[in-house]
């Protein structure tokens, strides 16, 4: 039987702990054994894996066995029966056919548009020099922007104000949601919370809607990853639905950029931390391009130093702090009963910043991945692994790897504080309370 972990309160057990943070609670779990479980008053109990074997053995060995939870389930109120929360037969169809549509040598078609938006960005930033920003809602604005224009090329904005307000307004219920224990009815209750989200989706609805149906009546599908989602619904023979090509754009708008923008956020708070790596990022980023400003998408593969640096963010702030999973049957792991019924917290933050995998954890340092190194299965898998590794991995690294390679040789990033930047794991792992930085502007002499 798995060891329980102590300093549970009566009738709660835990939960008020992992509500306020559960990294922490990750953590000291990981004192009592390699499989613990976490006390609370939940109708399935709850274990933390902290061996990279065990973890293996969910997502890939034995993962007919494990699928989302119910805490998922609740995202489908905005992102439908897409690929990240459908399961079953739907999701091996829609996972089969949205596949090519990620591949490496698809996404490098969408570098210029990468690289367009970071542009942006950095010429409004070289006109703030000095000033306080929030770069944690400056990566979502611009990894919204991306998202928004490779899925619908000139069609659509992410700089749309309302575009922009719905997404933040939905990504906010959301968070709210997915960590609740209140019943899904009440999400149809006319509360002022409940009122706005659902204005906030029907704006989104429309947006994809309008341009869904465009190109279904203009028979030009488009070279965007619409087109592509389009392409790959006809291609599998049944037509297209355009329902699901709604929920496959809503992940990618709503998950997709979310993503991103958390590693980019905690990339410049590193990097702000290590001026080392900022100018080995600047000198590499010169040496490759030259006199141009713009990458191409031969040149991505040439930032080795710049996507070892991305990497490490990622081991050290990986986007998904967890990765929760039910077991459908009983299994067992490392000598211990996992019922059927169990939910298992799976999480990158907790052993890609264990001693026993990486030698001296806390600290940053992009060589750890220098020539391509591979850490050992499952010490670092911050897209998750398996059948369910996420879909979109080269597009948010190719992403990432522009936006710093376009915006680091033209702007630094300070703290604009003293104070610790503490995580907050919602959704996704963020700086909590925003990340205020100062913005210098980089000498070329």
């Amino acid at each position: 039987m798995a060891p329980v972990m102590p300093g549970a309160l009566p009738w709660l057990g835990k939960l008020p702990a992992l509500a306020r943070n559960p990294l922490a609670v990750f953590e000291q779990a990981r004192a009592f054994g390699n499989v613990v479980r976490i006390p609370t008053p939940l109708h399935f109990p709850l274990f933390v894996l902290a061996d990279p074997a065990h973890i293996r053995r969910v997502l890939q060995e034995n993962a007919a066995n494990y699928r989302r939870t119910p805490f998922h389930d609740r995202l489908k109120s905005v992102l439908g029966e897409g690929v990240l929360t459908s399961e079953g037969a739907l999701w091996q169809r829609q996972r089969r056919l949205l596949q090519p549509t990620f591949r490496a040598e698809r996404i490098r078609r969408f570098v210029r548009v990468m690289a367009d938006a970071a542009a942006e960005l950095a010429d409004r930033w070289e006109g703030q020099v000095s000033r306080t920003i929030d770069v944690s809602q400056a990566m979502s604005d611009l990894t919204l922007d991306i998202a928004i224009g490779c899925l619908f090329g000139g069609q659509q904005r992410g700089g749309d104000a309302r575009i922009t307000a719905a997404v933040q307004e939905v990504q906010r219920w959301i968070s709210v949601r997915f960590w609740s224990l209140a019943p899904a009815w009440t999400e149809r209750l006319p509360t002022p919370a409940n009122r706005r989200f659902r204005r906030a989706l029907a704006v989104l609805d429309e947006a994809i809607g309008r341009i869904i149906s465009a190109r279904l009546a203009s028979g030009e599908l488009g070279d965007d990853l619409l087109g592509m989602l389009l392409a790959a619904q006809q291609d599998g023979g049944t037509g297209v639905d355009a329902r699901q090509v709604r929920d496959e754009a809503m992940t990618m708008i709503l998950a997709g950029h979310e993503t991103s923008a958390a590693a980019l956020s905690w990339a410049w708070h590193l990097l702000a931390l290590c001026p080392d790596a900022e100018a080995a990022i600047r000198d590499e980023v010169a040496r490759v391009l030259g006199p141009r400003m713009v990458p191409m998408p031969d040149d991505l593969g040439q930032l080795k130093f710049t996507e070892a640096a991305l990497q490490e963010v990622m081991r050290l702030y990986p986007p998904a702090g967890w990765f929760p999973r039910l077991a459908v049957g009983p299994d067992r792991l490392g000598g211990h009963d996992i019922p059927a019924g169990a939910i298992l917290a799976l999480s990158p933050w907790l052993v890609q910043r264990d001693a026993r995998f990486w030698p001296d954890p806390e600290r940053f340092d992009p060589t750890r991945f220098a020539g391509g190194a591979r850490p050992a299965p499952y010490t670092y898998f911050p897209f998750g692994g398996g059948p369910r590794t996420c879909l979109g991995t080269h597009f948010a690294m190719t992403e990432m790897l522009v936006a710093l390679a376009v915006m680091v040789p033209r702007v630094s990033l300070r703290h604009a504080s003293r104070a610790p930047v503490e995580p907050q794991l919602l959704i996704t792992l963020r700086p909590a309370g925003g990340l205020p930085m100062q913005v210098e502007r980089v000498s070329h002499c």
